[in-house]
């Protein structure tokens, strides 16, 4: 794992362990620019680890659209390119789950989220997810 996703995880985890004993839903993202792609990792309660294997494997094989970028009026700003990488379950879910999960998702855009993102996971699902204090 490259260092800077590792250190992106770990920022992560410290979150997930502050948050585990009595967290409500958590939404959560980091991005980072890489030449004209932004590489985004999401914390969400939304979706279990196993959820989101499915989801990936499901896009990979073209049988889900790609996860998409979306502004507040639901306009797309960005979709996913390349897998999406899911990278392990978190102690924090929503909805009635009882964990989540941590995943990176490359978008091809020069645009850089800031404070909050509108990430459509599938057609019925759009997820909020907050920016993480560095």
């Amino acid at each position: 794992m490259p260092k800077a996703r590792f250190a992106v995880v770990s920022v992560l985890l410290l979150l997930v362990a502050q948050l585990a004993s009595g967290a409500a839903c958590v939404n959560r993202f980091v991005s980072r620019k890489e030449g004209p792609r932004q590489m985004v990792t999401l914390l969400t309660g939304k979706l279990t680890f196993q959820e989101a294997q499915a989801l990936a494997k499901a896009i990979t094989a073209k049988q889900s659209p790609p996860i998409e970028w979306v502004d507040d009026s639901g306009k797309s700003v960005a979709k996913q390119m390349g897998a999406l990488n899911v990278i392990r379950p978190m102690p924090v879910g929503c909805d009635g789950k009882t964990s989540g999960v941590v995943m990176i998702v490359t978008f091809a855009t020069l645009s850089s989220p800031a404070k909050k993102i509108n990430i459509k996971l599938d057609a019925n699902t759009t997820v909020v997810f907050e920016e993480q204090a560095q």
